[in-house]
């Protein structure tokens, strides 16, 4: 499932209690997430520490091209046997655009420049290193599969291609996985140190709420369950969704007293809507999994829409 590349990446899954209240929520999640960053950064200096982040999340989101490839390539091959041209359907894979390298050597920079995080630096060149290096056997095997030499060959190429892809994308998707969490961790500790210094200059204004909104939203599209065989903690899930509904309900009384409005308002409850939409398919004894990808995909696109329209988390 691709995430735009214009928007953050969906992975935060910090499992709060659901018997905290929406003010203790914030203090917890501080709590829960690695120290990766100062605990009180100044207001001057966010901007270095969000640029950083932003050029994290720019490879991650490149790279979920690549997750989706392997995935692609997972769903008829053997990866034991490898691919032998009697399987039933031969699908091939999914290519990797140049734009990646951009996010490549962006990545690289914003992990060479200050402030330093060691963990979250090592990571990313880590992720870039072995992205860079999967990116050509990609698209290589998507042109092999759509010449469909393999009927040529005998699927000797495609054995050859083989043996160069697996190594490759097991060592990306354990890249991934590490530079996603200790991102997923110092992003949560910005995102709740800059709604900690709206709130001492500006109260809990609309801005506050939108912020803090996005954040019990983030919460909730990681938890959303994707798979109707492994739906995952259903009931992390029940309790940010719960906390998404309340602030989304405090953001809307917010913005009508104010008297204002904007093109990003109706996001939250849409948004809302959707993902308890999408519960009530996994209340259902066979969720449909066309209707299951269906509305995961619709609600993580309307996400990055509202992330880039808002500007939050930029």
């Amino acid at each position: 499932m691709k995430i735009s590349s214009i928007a953050l990446a969906v992975a935060i899954a910090l499992g709060l209690s659901a018997n905290l209240t929406r003010a203790e929520q914030p203090q917890a999640a501080a709590a829960a997430a690695t120290e990766l960053v100062p605990k009180d950064i100044g207001e001057g200096d966010m901007n270095r520490y969000i640029v950083k982040s932003n050029g994290v999340v720019g490879l991650l989101n490149a790279s979920l091209r690549g997750v989706e490839s392997w995935n692609r390539y997972l769903s008829w091959v053997n990866v034991q046997r490898g691919p032998t041209g009697k399987e039933r359907i031969i699908y091939g894979l999914y290519s990797v655009g140049s734009s990646a390298n951009d996010a490549i050597a962006k990545a690289r920079a914003s992990a060479d420049a200050e402030p330093s995080i060691p963990a979250l630096d090592t990571a990313t060149k880590e992720l870039a290193a072995t992205f860079e290096k999967l990116l050509p056997i990609l698209n290589e095997a998507e042109a092999y599969y759509d010449r469909k030499d393999y009927l040529t060959d005998g699927m000797k190429g495609g054995k050859a291609l083989h043996e160069k892809l697996v190594p490759a994308a097991h060592a990306f998707i354990a890249a991934r996985e590490r530079t996603e969490a200790l991102q997923n961790q110092f992003k949560s500790s910005l995102d709740l140190q800059q709604l900690a210094q709206v709130e001492k200059k500006e109260g809990k204004s609309r801005n506050w709420h939108l912020r803090y909104t996005m954040i019990q939203l983030k919460r909730a599209v990681d938890l959303m369950p994707r798979d109707p065989r492994k739906p995952g903690d259903l009931k992390a899930f029940d309790a940010a969704l719960a906390s998404f509904g309340d602030a989304t309900r405090d953001f809307d009384n917010v913005v009508r007293e104010s008297g204002k409005s904007s093109s990003v308002d109706s996001y939250p409850r849409d948004i809302l809507g959707n993902l308890r939409e999408l519960r009530a398919e996994y209340a259902k004894r066979r969720p449909d999994p066309m209707t299951v990808s269906m509305s995961s995909q619709g609600i993580i696109t309307r996400y990055n829409m509202m992330v880039t329209m808002s500007n939050v988390f930029r």
